[in-house]
This record gives structure tokens, sequence and C-alpha cells, in this order.
């Protein structure tokens, strides 16, 4: 019986440190295992006598349903801190050209003020947590 309450008031405290770490250190640890990226903004360049957005080719991914995407990169509040989240937007490639693809202003919503992924480890998922850098 004795060992018994040892045992669970053990596993009590121990969950109050976890929790008291937690809360304060868990941006940190977000932060530490978030997935880091490189980003940029999209020009808006001639192409062929039309304004088109410019992003690099390597933002640009096929999913799985055969569209083309980018991953948007934008501040959130839904967590604790403030954080930054990627959401996929799906483009349509206008033209390509040295390695910079051009997409159209109508489709998909991107514009010159959404900062776009261009270079990330991993695999990023939707509503996903990252760490920006330059």
């Amino acid at each position: 019986m004795k060992i018994k309450r040892i045992v669970t008031i053990s596993v009590f405290v121990l969950f109050l440190v976890s929790v008291t770490v937690f809360m304060a250190f868990g941006p940190q640890i977000r932060a530490a295992l978030s997935p880091e990226i490189r980003y940029t903004y999209p020009v808006v360049q001639d192409a062929g006598g039309q304004l088109l957005n410019s992003v690099p080719a390597l933002a640009v991914w096929q999913g799985e349903d055969g569209r083309t995407y980018i991953w948007k990169v934008s501040r959130s509040d839904t967590f604790p801190e403030p954080a930054f989240v990627v959401n996929a937007c799906p483009v349509q490639i206008e033209l390509e050209q040295d390695g910079t693809v051009f997409i159209g202003y109508a489709f998909g919503g991107l514009s010159s003020s959404d900062a776009v992924a261009v270079d990330w480890s991993g695999t990023l998922k939707e509503g996903m947590c990252v760490r920006p850098g330059r």
C-alpha cells in the first residue's frame, strides 16, 4: 500500500514538473522542433507583355491530386506564442524561364506581399509551424 502511494505521488509530481517545463519553455521547444525554411516574396515581372508574379521554380511542387502548389508562409496567432505557419496555395503556371516560374494574379490568391517558401527540409504539411530563415 505504501509503495502504491509513493508511485502515485511520484507520477503526479512528474506530471506537474512536465507541465511547468512546457509552460516555461514551450515556444523554444516548438521552434526547435519546427522545420527551418527559406522564403522569398513574389516579384512582379513582364513576361511576354503580361505582368505576372514570379517565384523561383524550387517553390513550386505538385500535389497528389496533380495540381501545382506553393507554400505560403504567414504569421499565426493560433498558437500560444506568435508563430509562422505554411499553407498550400494552388497556382497556375503561365510561363517558366531560367529557373523562374511566372504565375498569374487571379489564380490561387497569391499576391506580391505573400511570403513563399523556396527551400525546406523534410515534409511540410498544411498549417504546420515553421522557423523562417533567409
